[in-house]
């Protein structure tokens, strides 16, 4: 038998290996042009980075997009071979997690970045929210301050991944903060910046849907699969 060890992703699958697999999978399809391309587009918005900083970015968002999963809350629905009594166990607003770690973290200095990075994990679900749909002044409904404490679980995700990041355990004053920052600011320059998002969240959803659809043979992500390894395969930028 092979022990696993929590944090996880899911059933038999160690938040690690999601983490490391996403990364993995999305490498064999991006090169180095993306890179350069977001380095240009982010210097319209007075962000300077050079390419090489750009794919450290790039890997750090992907390797850590599901950190919100750490939770306590949703690790507490597996023991520590990550199984579970439940067929399927429940992530359900893991993204706002992630997003705050995003938002407050010490990976950048650079606010905007924090912001482009923070928007990204919000929106990497295949059902994607808008910002519309978040109210800036709460949680979501049936959303819960416990599944934003990921600081236990975080760390140790953090320490495997040979990370030496911040991460806390958030709250809802938070999640307020950070999502009226994002709703408050009306101007034009602000509307350009979040824009390139895209750019970001890209990556993460490749990466994260094709490590979920090897490890994990989700079914009903199956013509999605298709239809991305199609486009893929026709060219090895994104």
């Amino acid at each position: 038998m092979v022990y696993l060890s929590k944090p996880c992703a899911f059933i038999k699958q160690t938040l690690f290996d999601h983490s490391m697999g996403s990364y993995a999978v999305l490498s064999k399809f991006i090169n180095y042009t993306y890179y350069a391309v977001i380095s240009r587009r982010l210097k319209s918005v007075g962000i300077q980075l050079k390419p090489e900083e750009v794919k450290r970015l790039i890997e750090i968002s992907v390797k850590l997009h599901d950190i919100g999963k750490a939770a306590e809350y949703y690790q507490n629905q597996f023991d520590e071979n990550c199984l579970s009594n439940k067929k399927e166990p429940s992530f359900i607003f893991h993204e706002i997690g992630s997003s705050l770690f995003f938002y407050y973290s010490n990976y950048t200095n650079d606010n905007k970045v924090k912001r482009l990075l923070a928007l990204a994990a919000l929106n990497h679900l295949n059902a994607i929210r808008g910002l519309a749909d978040f109210k800036p002044n709460q949680l979501p409904k049936g959303a819960k301050e416990e599944m934003l404490k990921i600081e236990k679980y975080g760390k140790v995700l953090l320490s495997k991944l040979g990370f030496n990041f911040e991460v806390r355990d958030y709250t809802t004053d938070d999640y307020i903060k950070m999502m009226n920052d994002f709703i408050n600011r009306p101007k034009d320059e602000d509307l350009k910046l979040y824009k390139l998002h895209n750019l970001f969240l890209a990556p993460i959803i490749i990466g994260d849907n094709l490590d979920s659809h090897y490890a994990r043979s989700i079914s009903e992500r199956r013509r999605f699969i298709k239809l991305l390894e199609v486009e893929l395969n026709e060219d090895s930028i994104i």
